[in-house]
């Protein structure tokens, strides 16, 4: 009888250790689902910086684009009224004998400062002895508060 009950204590101890391993199994699976939370937690932060990162590029590129458009429109101007390229400088320099064609130029001024962000300012010089004309514009990045600068020349001979 007494070997009987010592038979039973073991069987009774072999059953409750599975059961212990049971309890353990279940507490790595919690622990794998919060580290594999945690990575998870860290790729989504590093998704939003880098889209984040992706629309002030694209602000930017937007800007330059902005800015070389109306230099052309500009350089493209005097091209077809070179008799007058004088008239197209900006800040205005010496006479200009056609009003309309200063006019032209002050609004486009107006227009450069209104589409770009930040603080804008737009040059026009005209290298008489040489027929170059240069545009320069410069404005302050919308995101990054840096300076930008687009500068284009062109004969107008």
């Amino acid at each position: 009888m007494h070997q009987q009950a010592f038979v039973l204590k073991r069987r009774r101890r072999a059953a409750a250790a599975p059961a212990a391993l049971v309890t353990a199994r279940r507490g790595s699976g919690l622990l794998d689902g919060l580290i594999a939370l945690a990575i998870l937690a860290f790729g989504m932060l590093a998704m939003t910086r880098f889209q984040g990162r992706m629309v002030a590029q694209t602000t930017e590129a937007q800007s330059r684009q902005v800015a070389t458009q109306f230099s052309s429109e500009l350089l493209a101007t005097v091209l077809v009224d070179t008799a007058n390229a004088t008239c197209y400088t900006l800040p205005q320099a010496g006479t200009c004998a056609n009003a309309a064609a200063a006019t032209r130029a002050a609004d486009w001024a107006t227009r450069v400062a209104a589409a770009l962000p930040g603080t804008v300012t737009s040059t026009a010089t005209l290298d008489a002895g040489t027929g170059r004309m240069t545009v320069v514009v410069s404005w302050t990045g919308k995101d990054s508060g840096e300076a930008r600068r687009l500068e284009t020349v062109t004969d107008v001979r």
